[in-house]
């Protein structure tokens, strides 16, 4: 089951987003594989719960919005928030949260701000 990841995957490969990005920087995985080169990414992964108990379908996505400098982070991650906050489209709902940017741990890392992403549809 692929837990909607595709509909994320299209709402965020849309030139608002991607020309933020370094070029395949948009990334359906909880890690970024070790060939990748660029600098400028975004990965998201499923990290809520999944309930069949609701009567509509929730999942609960977070995105890391990685880059260089703490402001390139902050744009990509404001990019992401106004693509998909409230937003609907093909039977879904999206909310978003944008969370305080992490900085990076040693000079092989980088900035990142995560957005967390509520994507509701009905079952």
């Amino acid at each position: 089951m692929s837990f909607d990841s595709a509909y994320i995957y299209t709402a965020l490969n849309v030139s608002a987003i991607t020309t933020l990005l370094s070029t395949g920087g948009l990334i359906n995985s909880r890690l970024i594989p070790s060939d990748f080169v660029g600098d400028k990414t975004i990965n998201f992964y499923l990290s809520g719960p999944y309930s069949g108990v609701l009567e509509w379908d929730e999942y609960g996505y977070t995105l890391n919005c990685r880059a260089e400098t703490d402001g390139e982070s902050l744009a990509i991650a404001q990019a992401v928030f106004t693509q998909l906050n409230r937003a609907g489209g093909s039977g879904y709902f999206t909310t978003c949260t944008v969370l305080g940017t992490i900085p990076p741990q040693d000079d092989t890392d980088v900035f990142n701000t995560p957005v967390d992403i509520i994507l509701k549809s009905r079952n």
